[in-house]
């Protein structure tokens, strides 16, 4: 197996990796390179190799293709890594065939079959456990860089939507709806279909750098270098929950502050968000006057409600719950993973749709298959701050108006969030225990 170990080599790759996938927006020929490059990598180079360019072009997936439309050469990258890389723990083994057992069997009770569908959801529980439960060391400072450069990258690419480059056919448009904002007003999302499953990956990211500067991996200047135009980015989708959750990161920036003892730039960050809203109040920021506009929406009663502010999502929780609930078989086995939506929407809810398609005992079977394969990945007791958790809180609040669950990032999510709650985060500890890095 190869193993690369010259950080510049292993970027330069990337680099190429990402120029090819853009440029595949324009020729196909390009993606079909990139894609042959990463399959050689696949059989050819050591596991963290490999998962270090996963990480990085993973945001890049949407564009991935032959073509609009046509499945992403990312999934079959991941499907062909489980193939060849796959590592499953002996006491999780059973309970994952039974539960892809029992996701193939519930479709049989319906018209339909999703092959690409079950594939990916059996797939993503595979290479967690895979990505997890490897023998081969890991590095988590270059597996977060590549996750955070990755997702920055795609940011960049996102911009080009010009006659050469063709992104704008593979991720489409997204257009604030209503008189209150000037027509043509876009939402910016990356490479995603939608700004707010592109905010998810950008707001991980965030985190990462906090996690990486308070161990003092990398220093505040590479971070703030990193995180402002990450941070432009994530405003100009004009999602109310990314904005919120920039607050979130605010908070955790200020707790690695405080608890390293460096008030002064606490201070600032106190002072620096301040003077943000008092600008963005008195509308002599443009961009923040949209958003603004957003979290004034109100209902034809005249008053702000739940339903106008999680942007209709209130209703669709309740539909289905109601939906659930009132049918008990439902409840216990799920509709399936086929099933069709309610009031021909999606839930936008994670938590529900595994209840919705997967019911209650599919639900448990996921549960316990994820706990059996975390559980088996380390042993090494630490002591946990509050930045241990910044990942895996801020991903299950976006998971809450997300519908992730048939969608391919779940897996790098919740790695990234182990990975983050077990990493010591008290420098002089993380001197002690090296061998879990």
């Amino acid at each position: 197996m190869i193993s690369i170990k010259d950080n510049r080599l292993r970027w330069a790759i990337s680099g190429i990796l990402a120029l090819l996938i853009l440029f595949g927006t324009y020729r196909n020929v390009f993606s079909l390179a990139a894609f042959l490059g990463c399959c050689l990598m696949t059989f050819f180079f050591d596991k963290e190799s490999i998962l270090l360019q996963l990480f990085f072009i993973m945001p890049m997936a949407n564009i991935f293709k032959l073509s609009p439309g046509t499945q992403s050469f990312f999934t079959i990258l991941v499907l062909l890594y489980v193939v060849l890389h796959l590592v499953l723990p002996r006491k999780a083994t059973m309970v994952v065939i039974i539960f892809s057992i029992y996701i193939i069997v519930g479709q049989l009770f319906t018209s339909q079959f999703d092959f690409f569908k079950t594939v990916k959801l059996i797939c993503n529980v595979l290479l967690l456990s895979s990505i997890l439960n490897t023998k081969v060391q890991i590095r988590h400072r270059e597996i977060f860089l590549s996750s955070i450069i990755g997702n920055l990258v795609a940011s960049v690419f996102g911009t080009m939507n010009s006659g050469f480059f063709k992104v704008e056919s593979y991720v489409g448009v997204t257009e604030l709806m209503g008189s209150a904002y000037e027509e043509g007003t876009v939402r910016f999302k990356g490479l995603h279909s939608d700004p707010n499953y592109y905010a998810v990956g950008i707001i991980i990211s965030l985190c990462l750098l906090v996690v990486l500067y308070h161990r003092k991996e990398i220093n505040a200047a590479i971070m703030a270098l990193l995180a402002a135009p990450m941070l432009y980015f994530l405003i100009i989708t004009y999602s109310k929950s990314a904005i919120l959750m920039i607050f979130v990161f605010c908070v955790f920036l200020l707790y690695s502050f405080i608890s390293q003892k460096k008030y002064i730039m606490s201070i600032t960050v106190v002072i620096m968000v301040i003077i943000v809203i008092i600008l963005a109040i008195f509308g002599e920021i443009p961009i923040f006057e949209t958003l603004l506009k957003r979290f004034s929406d109100v209902s034809s009663e005249g008053e702000v409600d739940i339903n106008s502010l999680t942007t209709g999502r209130f209703d669709l929780w309740i539909a289905y719950i109601k939906h659930i609930v009132k049918n008990i078989e439902v409840a216990l086995f799920g509709k399936g993973i086929t099933a069709g939506l309610i009031t021909h929407h999606v839930s936008h809810n994670t938590y529900i749709d595994i209840v919705y398609h997967l019911g209650i005992i599919g639900g448990l079977l996921l549960i316990v298959s994820l706990k059996l394969i975390l559980s088996q990945s380390t042993n090494i007791p630490i002591k946990r701050n509050g930045l241990n958790y910044s990942v895996l809180i801020c991903a299950g609040i976006m998971y809450f108006f997300l519908g992730e669950l048939f969608y391919y990032d779940p897996p790098f999510h919740i790695f990234l969030a182990f990975k983050v709650m077990n990493l010591p985060l008290v420098y002089v500890e993380a001197k002690t225990l090296q061998k879990i890095q």
